[in-house]
């Protein structure tokens, strides 16, 4: 199961957890760098944003493959696998 909690790393490379998170075994993570502007680090945006944009950006119909096009996209990746 997947987990996201925000943490502090310090310049030693310390973390420290900034909400609780539950760890029933030793496990591994992966940590990304937030950059920060003026020293505030900037929200995520909300699906709601995302949807909103997708909708105003629309790909142009040139653009877009056919459903035949994204099958055969999809059956290279596959046999390409090993």
């Amino acid at each position: 199961m997947l987990q996201t909690a925000e943490a502090e790393i310090s310049v030693d490379g310390s973390v420290r957890l900034l909400e609780p998170l539950q760890v029933r075994k030793t496990s591994r993570a992966l940590v990304v760098l937030l950059d920060k502007e003026n020293g505030v680090v900037r929200q995520r945006g909300n699906a709601a944003d995302v949807l909103k944009f997708l909708r105003e950006n629309r790909l142009p119909e040139s653009a877009r493959p056919t459903v035949d096009e994204i099958e055969a996209q999809i059956i290279d990746a596959r046999e390409s696998w090993e």
